[in-house]
């Protein structure tokens, strides 16, 4: 078979490892979080891309073989990072030495030079900004075909004529490999985007940013099996604003919506980590503290209400004031009992006169 042949041939099976690629980048982003394991896996999947490529090349003459292993090394930077682009240069590199001949040496300036070329791509042109668009992939599978210069230091006579004879049909086959598969890889991110979008508006409080109530009784359920394992106690704090109808009424709805997102910022501020917090309802926000006994609890909802009062002004004069009824309650049991001894406490709370906290009278106070 004629080596244009072989080489026709090798293009067709890389249209195949781009399909097994175009799967395998979905499904890492799908089941993993950004991080090291990610960028691993994306290093590992352009790295065997790229290894398949060379497995599958043309040798022009003996030692010499060319391949669109460039497509996978040019991606890997901008779809996968700095880890996955050198991890995959890593692996293509070692094989190209496997493989031997006189161009081995050049093949491995080659593949880091075409690697380090889609990192300094993806931050110097690209960036943040995505998808990326066309042209700056048109560009990226152009430049993915200048380390092929690296053709001219293979040691014979003819590397010139070699390096005009692979240049055409390399730079075709590299450049459309690259706008094929980056395009592919580039709609497989915005589906991703767009599916992590909804899933954390489905979850999410629009105003606030916190949870749910359907998200945070969906999170508690395992946290309240693993304290009642353990018998280790849950602490719940129920958060109301004192006379938010009248604020609203006041000041308007669009301040009441500021009170409600600032609020929800304090708390956050101040809770623990691993605390569990959610707009449960109009201007209701609850708090489920996991491991906290009821002094515990009470000190971080004191607190809580102590910094909103001191700063929740509403007018200049700042005789209008923002207030928050806290109750709280402590026990080892299912939410709806917890829910119930906290709402009580809150009204006994609303009762006392306001901007308060008020603990369950059946609430666990402290450890054993």
């Amino acid at each position: 078979m004629s080596t244009n042949a072989d080489f026709l041939l090798s293009i067709v099976n890389a249209m195949g490892v781009f399909a097994l690629v175009t799967i395998a980048y979905a499904y890492i982003l799908k089941y993993t979080q950004t991080g090291l394991l990610r960028s691993t896996l994306f290093g590992l999947m352009f790295g065997t891309g790229a290894c398949l490529a060379i497995a599958n090349t043309t040798e022009f003459v003996p030692g010499l073989f060319i391949d669109p292993r460039a497509v996978m090394l040019a991606l890997a930077g901008p779809f996968g990072g700095l880890l996955a682009a050198g991890l995959a240069a890593a692996m293509t590199c070692a094989l190209r030495l496997h493989d031997g001949g006189l161009g081995a040496h050049a093949g491995v300036m080659n593949i880091l030079a075409t690697a380090a070329l889609g990192v300094l791509f993806a931050k110097l042109v690209i960036g943040e900004r995505r998808p990326i668009r066309f042209m700056q992939m048109l560009a990226l599978g152009f430049l993915s075909n200048v380390p092929l210069l690296f053709i001219l230091a293979v040691p014979v006579s003819n590397a010139p004529e070699l390096f005009l004879r692979a240049i055409g049909p390399l730079t075709v086959a590299d450049t459309i490999g690259v706008l094929v598969l980056g395009k592919v890889l580039c709609d497989a991110c915005s589906l991703h985007r767009k599916q992590e979008r909804l899933a954390v508006e489905a979850r999410t409080d629009p105003l606030t940013g916190l949870s749910n109530r359907r998200d945070f009784e969906r999170r508690l359920q395992p946290l309240l099996a693993s304290a009642y394992a353990s018998v280790s106690p849950v602490s719940l704090l129920v958060i109301d604003v004192d006379h938010f109808k009248a604020v609203n009424d006041t000041f308007g709805h669009e301040t009441g919506d500021t009170v409600l997102a600032w609020m929800a910022d304090v708390i956050r501020q101040h809770v623990r980590n691993g605390d569990l917090v959610s707009r449960y309802g109009g201007e209701e926000i609850v708090v489920a503290m996991p491991g906290a006994y009821g002094r515990e609890a009470s000190i971080v909802a004191e607190r809580i209400r102590r910094v909103i009062e001191e700063k929740g002004q509403l007018d200049s004069t700042g005789r209008r004031r923002i207030t928050v009824s806290v109750g709280v309650s402590t026990a080892i049991a299912e939410f709806a009992t917890l829910f119930s001894a906290a709402d009580e406490a809150l009204y006994a709370a609303k009762a006392r006169g306001r901007n308060q906290v008020v603990m369950s009278g059946s609430g666990l106070s402290e450890a054993a």
